[in-house]
């Protein structure tokens, strides 16, 4: 995995004009990532920057103060459970919560996750004092974004989707359009991801040698853990779903998870 921060800024980006843009946020219990967009243009992209920057800017302070339209924010959960919509009653939060295991320090949040699916999910309440100050600010699940890319791209029964990060891996599957597996794990090196590749794989019922792995995050196609996979699995492609007008500089693979957080714009934001 890279341990280079990547970054863009364009030359059309003027915060002046903050007020027609839409800021993505995509924080986890240490870093958060950003990008600042107007419609589908990227107008700037970093990532890894310590919390300590999104509570007391310094570094970001032009970007992370301007006043946006918009301001999406992606949360690490600490937990999660997900829940047929046939099934949910808002009225009952506190009592699928206890599944959840919730600590004092930490705040629950329900939200659709599809058509078919209601997450409920628990947040450390570290991250959500680190973004309780922003303007304009929409709250979702971390890869709810991620998640609807590519239930919009027609995936096959046979498509794993995983997408990594600060050693955390997100899978995803859906069959018939709808989907049928979600799931989070933590990981240390290339032989764990295999394994939890492999895990997945068995429960879905899918022979290694017929699965197809798209993988996005921070990966790319020569470090041990993309090699690693194709030893074992019939295909394994970098994910080219491509949310956003992206430059040639910014590979699509490695900014789907945040760039997706534009799919949960509020509908009065559409």
């Amino acid at each position: 995995m890279s341990e280079n921060r990547h970054h863009y800024t364009s030359d059309d980006l003027s915060l002046n004009q903050a007020h027609s843009y839409t800021l993505l946020l995509q924080v986890d219990a240490n870093s958060f990532n950003y990008a600042v967009i107007s419609g589908k243009q990227l107008l700037a992209w970093a990532e890894s920057y310590s919390l300590d920057e999104l509570r007391n800017p310094r570094q970001l302070h032009d970007i992370l103060t301007a006043n946006y339209k918009q301001v999406i924010t992606g949360l690490h959960a600490t937990g999660f459970t997900l829940f047929p919509n046939s099934l949910f009653d808002s009225k009952r939060i506190n009592d699928i919560a206890r599944l959840l295991d919730v600590h004092e320090t930490e705040k629950i949040y329900t939200e659709a996750l599809d058509n078919q699916n209601v997450i409920i999910y628990k947040v450390d309440e570290v991250l959500t004092d680190t973004t309780k100050d922003l303007d304009n600010n929409q709250t979702v699940y971390t890869d709810a974004g991620w998640i609807k890319a590519i239930a919009k791209n027609h995936p096959l029964s046979t498509n794993l989707y995983l997408n990594i990060g600060n050693d955390t891996v997100s899978f995803v599957n859906f069959t018939s359009g709808k989907l049928r597996f979600y799931n989070t794990f933590t990981f240390k090196n290339h032989e764990e991801l295999a394994y939890f590749c492999a895990l997945v794989a068995t429960e879905l019922e899918i022979k290694p040698e017929d699965i197809q792995l798209f993988v996005s995050g921070d990966i790319n196609t020569t470090d041990r853990y993309f090699t690693y996979l194709k030893d074992f699995f019939g295909e394994v492609n970098l994910n080219g779903i491509q949310v956003l007008d992206l430059p040639a500089r910014v590979e699509s693979h490695k900014i789907l998870g945040l760039a997706a957080l534009s799919l949960c714009a509020s509908s009065e934001e559409n």
